[in-house]
C-alpha cells in the first residue's frame, strides 16, 4: 500500500525507558490508550485495541529496537488496514525525548485518514503525560 502519511511529533520529558515501555508493554499502552487492550509487545505479535462504543484493532509488531517500535494494522475499520505507525524515539537538544510518529500507507485523504489524524493527536498527548507522570491517562475511558 502506497499512498498519504499522517505525521506528529511530541517532546516528552521522560526517560528513553519510560516511553519506550508506553510503546511495548501492555501497562504501558493501557496508560495512554484505553482500558481495553490485549496483547504482546514483542515482533510477531498483536495489540489488540478496543475502543467502548467505537472501532477496533488489530496491530501487529513488525519491528521492535531500542529507538523504533512499529505495528502493522491487521484489522480496523475503512481503509486502516495495511497501514502501518511508526514510533521514533530520539534526543532533543534539552535532554527531552522526541518522539517522532508516522502512520503510512493511507490510499486517499478522506474518511478515516482524516479522523485517525486527530485521534493520533490526542493520543501522543496523553502518551506524553503517561510517560512524564506515571499515571494512567487514557484517551478513551
Amino acid at each position: 500500500m502506497s499512498g498519504h502519511s499522517l505525521r506528529h511529533a511530541v517532546h516528552i520529558n521522560a526517560d528513553h525507558h519510560s516511553v519506550y515501555n508506553a510503546l511495548t508493554t501492555l501497562d504501558g499502552l493501557k496508560g495512554w490508550t484505553m482500558a481495553e487492550a490485549s496483547g504482546g509487545g514483542d515482533v510477531g505479535a498483536k495489540w489488540s485495541l478496543n475502543y467502548k462504543g467505537g472501532p477496533s484493532f488489530v496491530w501487529e509488531i513488525t519491528k521492535h529496537d531500542a529507538d523504533t517500535v512499529a505495528w502493522k494494522c491487521i484489522r480496523g475499520p475503512g481503509d486502516s488496514v495495511g497501514t502501518t505507525v511508526t514510533f521514533k524515539l530520539g534526543k532533543d537538544p534539552h535532554g527531552r525525548i522526541h518522539l517522532a510518529f508516522d502512520h503510512s500507507g493511507w490510499p486517499h485523504q478522506e474518511g478515516n485518514f482524516a479522523k485517525c489524524n486527530s485521534l493520533w493527536g490526542l493520543m501522543l498527548h496523553q502518551l506524553r503525560g503517561f510517560a512524564e507522570k506515571g499515571t494512567v491517562a487514557p484517551a478513551y475511558s
